[in-house]
C-alpha cells in the first residue's frame, strides 16, 4: 500500500551486534538469577517458609512496601488480616520465574514463554478499578525525530533488515525495562509506535498487529496525536492482512479528527481502490491535487490516478501516466528498490490486461529481481510480483516457466502471516484451469505442491481461518491438487506408488475438512454450495477406488510385487 512507502536512511552496520549482545547479557542474567538462591528457596512458594505474624512484608532494597501504597483508613486497623493476600509475594518464585522466562525467549520456546507469562500475571498483587483508572498522563507529544527506526528504508537485503530489526527490538526492550509506568511513558509508547511501523515495513505483521493492539487504549486515552498515528499506521496494518473494509473504517476516522490533507486524502483513494470501489478511489486522488494546490499531476498522483484508471478498464489512459510516474520516479530517486518495483507491478498487470504478455513479462521480470534482492522472497510483495509473473507467462503461453512461478507463488502466500484463503483458491484455478484441464502440463508436475499445501493448512488452523466456507471451498480445491497428479500412476518404482498414496491421504483428509465447512455454510444459507458438496462426494469415491487398486497391487503375486520394485 502506498502508504507505507519506505523512506529514510539505511540501517546502521553496527547494529547487528545488538542482538548478539543482548543474548549475552540476558544469558548471563538468567544463570545469575538461577544461582543466586539455593536449590530449597528456589522452590519458591511451595518452599514452605512463612512470615513472622505482624512483620513488615519482604521487599526489595528500596522498593516501597506493598501496604504503603494504598490508602489506610481506622477499618485496616480493626481488621489487618484483610491485607494479607496482597502483603505477601514470593520474591524468589517471581525471580525464578523471570529467568525462566528471559531464558525461554533466547531459545524460542513460545510455549513456555506463554505460561511462565500467564503465571507472572497472576502473582501480580490484585488491584482495584480505581487504583488502575489513574487519570490522564501528562502531557507529551510524537517528537519525529525521535521516530529513526520506521524511517529506514530497509532494503539492505533479508539478512541485514533482520538483524537491524533485531538490534531495534533489544534496544526497545532495554527502554522498557529502564521505565517505571509501561506503555504510559511517553518515551515507551512513541517507541513502540516507532517498532510497530518497522515491524510493517518489514511484513512482520504478527508482530505488529500485537503491539497495535497493546497500545491501543493508551493512544488513544492521549489523545491527539497518538490517536491518529495510532488509526494511520493500523490502517496500513489492516491492508497487508487483506482486511481493507477495516481500514477504510480506520481512515475515515483519521479523516474526521483532522483537517484535510492530501496524505490522507490519497490514504482513502488508495484503500477504496483495493475494494474496488475505483470511482470513489479517484475522487479522492483528485481532491488530494487540488487540496495540494497542484495544477499538474505529480509522479505519485500519476501513480494513484493511473491505478485507478487502470482498474476501472481506461488502459490507455492509465498506461502513460504509469510510464511517466516510473520515469520520474527513475530520475530522483533511482535506488529505491521497493517503490520502482510497485510501480513495474502496477505497469506490468496495466500490460497484460491489455493483451500485451511479453511486455509484462518484462515488467514483473524487474519487479521479482527488484524485491528478491532488497527485501526478499518471503516477502508478500515478491510473491505480488512472482504472480504477475505467472499469469504473464501462462498468458503468453510458456505454461512450464508459468507453473514455476505460481508454485513460488502459492508457497509465499501459504507461510506469510496475512495467509488469506481467496488469493491461495485462485492461484489454484489457475493451475487446474489454465495449465492441467487443457493438457498444458503433465499432471504428476502438480506432486511439487504437496508441501505448500500442507503448510498452507497448518498455517490456517493456526490462525483460526480454517472454520468457514471459505475454507471448506478452499481445501476442496487442495484436494482436487492432489488428486489429480496421484491418478496417473506409474508402474514403477515403488517409492512414486507410495508417493501418490500418500497425496491421496492427503486429499482425503482435506475433503473431510471441508464437507462438513460447506455443508454448514449451505445449511445456513450463506451461500449455495451443493454443487461443491456433490463434487467432494464424488472424489471421495475416485480416492476409495484409487486406494483398492494400490492395495491390490501391493498384495498381488510374486511376479506383479516384483515389477513394482
Amino acid at each position: 500500500m502506498a502508504m507505507a512507502r519506505p523512506r529514510g536512511r539505511r540501517p546502521r552496520r553496527g547494529s547487528r551486534w545488538a542482538a548478539a549482545a543482548l543474548q549475552a547479557a540476558c544469558s548471563l542474567a538468567v544463570l545469575r538469577a538461577l544461582a543466586a538462591s539455593p536449590p530449597r528457596e528456589r522452590l519458591g512458594a511451595f518452599a514452605g517458609r512463612a512470615a513472622p505474624r505482624g512483620a513488615a512484608p519482604a521487599t526489595r532494597c528500596g522498593a516501597v512496601p506493598i501496604q504503603k501504597e494504598l490508602a489506610m483508613s481506622r477499618v485496616h486497623g480493626e481488621f489487618p488480616r484483610a491485607m494479607v493476600k496482597s502483603a505477601h509475594i514470593d520474591e524468589d518464585a517471581v525471580e525464578t520465574a523471570c529467568a525462566a522466562l528471559a531464558n525461554s525467549v533466547l531459545k524460542g520456546n513460545t510455549y513456555q514463554f506463554e505460561a511462565l507469562a500467564v503465571v507472572l500475571r497472576s502473582m501480580m498483587p490484585p488491584t482495584t478499578g480505581s487504583q488502575q483508572v489513574r487519570g490522564p498522563p501528562e502531557f507529551a507529544t510524537i517528537e519525529k525525530e525521535r521516530l529513526v527506526w520506521s524511517e529506514q528504508d530497509y532494503m539492505s537485503g533479508p539478512q541485514e533488515n533482520l538483524m537491524a530489526l533485531q538490534g531495534y527490538e533489544a534496544e526497545y526492550a532495554r527502554r522498557v525495562a529502564y521505565a517505571k509506568e509501561g506503555f504510559r511513558d511517553p518515551m515507551v509508547l512513541e517507541g513502540a509506535l516507532d517498532l510497530a511501523v518497522a515491524y510493517l515495513k518489514n511484513y512482520a505483521v504478527d508482530k505488529a498487529d500485537a503491539l497495535y493492539a497493546a497500545i491501543e487504549p493508551y493512544c488513544m486515552e492521549r489523545g491527539l496525536p497518538w490517536d491518529v498515528k495510532w488509526l494511520q499506521d493500523c490502517a496500513t496494518l489492516r491492508c497487508k492482512q487483506a482486511r481493507q473494509p477495516e481500514a477504510a473504517v480506520l481512515l475515515e476516522e483519521v479523516a474526521k479528527r483532522t483537517p484535510p490533507h492530501p496524505a490522507t486524502l490519497n490514504n482513502l483513494g488508495t484503500v477504496y481502490n483495493m475494494m474496488r470501489q475505483h470511482d470513489k478511489a479517484q475522487e479522492y486522488f483528485e481532491a488530494s491535487m487540488e487540496i495540494a494546490g497542484r495544477d499538474e499531476p505529480g509522479k505519485e498522483n500519476l501513480w494513484y490516478i493511473g491505478t485507478a484508471k487502470k482498474h476501472m478498464g481506461q488502459y490507455d489512459e492509465a498506461l502513460p501516466m504509469l510510464l511517466k510516474a516510473l520515469e520520474e520516479w527513475e530520475r530522483d530517486e533511482p535506488e529505491d528498490d521497493v517503490t520502482l518495483a510497485k510501480l513495474l507491478d502496477t505497469i506490468g498487470s496495466c500490460y497484460d490486461k491489455m493483451g500485451q504478455s511479453d511486455m509484462a513479462v518484462e515488467q514483473f521480470t524487474k519487479a521479482r529481481i527488484l524485491y528478491g534482492r532488497s527485501i526478499g522472497p518471503e516477502s508478500p510483495l515478491y510473491g505480488s510480483a512472482c504472480e504477475g509473473l505467472a499469469k504473464a507467462l501462462v498468458h503468453a503461453g510458456r505454461y512450464e516457466e508459468g507453473f514455476d512461478r505460481l508454485e513460488e507463488t502459492f508457497l509465499n502466500g501459504a507461510e506469510k502471516d496475512a495467509i488469506h484463503t481467496t488469493p491461495l483458491f485462485e492461484l489454484l484455478g489457475i493451475v487446474l484451469e489454465d495449465l492441467v484441464y487443457p493438457g498444458n502440463i503433465d499432471t504428476r508436475e502438480l506432486a511439487r505442491l504437496e508441501g505448500p499445501i500442507e503448510l498452507a493448512v497448518r498455517n490456517m488452523v493456526h490462525r483460526g481461518i480454517d472454520g468457514d466456507g471459505n475454507a471448506g471451498v478452499l481445501f476442496e480445491r487442495m484436494a482436487q491438487v492432489m488428486l489429480r497428479c496421484s491418478m496417473a500412476e506409474p508402474a514403477s518404482p515403488r517409492e512414486e506408488q507410495d508417493g501418490a498414496a500418500r497425496r491421496r491421504a492427503l486429499a482425503r483428509q482435506l475433503l473431510e475438512r471441508a464437507r462438513p465447512l460447506v455443508e454448514e455454510c449451505t445449511r445456513k444459507g450463506e451461500a449455495d454450495l451443493t454443487h461443491i458438496s456433490e463434487m467432494i462426494r464424488m472424489e471421495l469415491q475416485i480416492l476409495e477406488q484409487q486406494d483398492a487398486a494400490y492395495r491390490t497391487k501391493l498384495g498381488a503375486p510374486t511376479a506383479g510385487v516384483a515389477a513394482l520394485q
